[in-house]
């Protein structure tokens, strides 16, 4: 680590940040992605565009910086604010870029890496660092719900035209594996039962339940689908954004089902724990919830409880 130059020098790049630069080509940090061509890969994509596009290459710096934080205990602090620091300026950068938001042809692949990256640093930060009490997760797991979910739904509109783009193959492989129909499971059905039995919600809280374990279960039928690679990553990262927002709602809330349903997510990020994204969040969600919970609610966290006893590497 260096020490960061003054704020008014015009040339403020520092070891730091070569350093975080270099990082993107480690193994390890490209540890989220399946290999492959370069072309196909996320995180080269990004990098292409990145070179050309400051909000994105501050962006990228940024995440790099919080992957060496989940890294290097006795720097941890630095790099979260350098990470913080990277990403409050790409804001900066994206919204001095962009005075009207409009997604056309030309910038849609731009926009959706750059959401998507915000989103995914967004959620990583959380997962990794929030964790003074659940209260504090939720809280802060619900507002980068929010930010991400409003940013994508700008980007929502030019679907077709990201299919029709380089992000195309790994768009349409994410797509067929949330549509798969070959490897339905069960993980999800003691949920469906407690939904069904609950006398205190409401029509309307029941249906938004429905549709959140009905999106929870596809992610875990195409985590089933892809078993013993990572392609499946993108799809767990998309069930926060899938839900619908009244369900955001009744987390924030707090409310005994959606912690429930929350503590079944779980289950996925313990398997991916290896991922440096992730990390032990799945463990910390599951038993914090268990731990909030009366008793008599335990009956629906079998599951989850049981995953944590279990070897599931991905």
């Amino acid at each position: 680590m260096s020490s960061r130059q003054g704020p008014l020098d015009p040339y403020s790049v520092n070891m730091t940040h070569l350093e975080l630069f270099d990082n993107l080509s480690s193994e390890a940090y490209r540890s989220i992605e399946e290999p492959g061509p370069p072309d196909s890969l996320t995180v080269d994509i990004y990098a292409k565009h990145a070179l050309e596009t400051p909000y994105l290459m501050h962006q990228m710096l940024a995440t790099s910086a919080l992957h060496l934080s989940t890294r290097t205990p006795n720097f941890r602090d630095t790099y979260r604010e350098y990470a913080t620091g990277l990403q409050n300026r790409a804001l900066s950068l994206f919204n001095e870029a962009n005075p009207v938001l409009e997604v056309t042809s030309a910038n849609c692949v731009r926009m959706f890496l750059f959401s998507s990256g915000v989103g995914i640093h967004l959620l990583c930060e959380t997962l990794r660092y929030q964790r003074d009490s659940l209260e504090r997760f939720v809280e802060r797991f619900t507002h980068c719900l929010s930010v991400y979910r409003g940013m994508l739904a700008v980007i929502d509109q030019s679907r077709d035209l990201l299919l029709e783009s380089e992000l195309g193959p790994r768009l349409k492989l994410t797509q067929a594996l949330m549509e798969s129909t070959d490897a339905d499971g069960s993980e999800c059905d003691a949920l469906c039962d407690m939904i069904s039995v609950i006398d205190d919600a409401t029509q309307g809280s029941q249906r938004t339940y429905r549709e959140s374990i009905s999106h929870l279960q596809r992610v875990f039928n195409a985590q089933r689908a892809a078993s013993g690679t990572k392609i499946a990553v993108p799809t767990v990262l998309a069930w926060p954004v899938l839900v619908p927002p009244e369900y955001v709602d009744l987390l924030r809330q707090r409310q005994a089902e959606a912690l429930i349903i929350l503590a079944h997510f779980a289950v996925l990020l313990h398997r991916y724990r290896k991922l440096w994204l992730f990390g032990d969040s799945g463990r910390f969600l599951i038993e914090s919830i268990c731990g909030d919970l009366d008793s008599h609610w335990h009956a629906w966290l079998k599951f989850p409880k049981a995953m944590l006893q279990e070897d599931l590497t991905p």
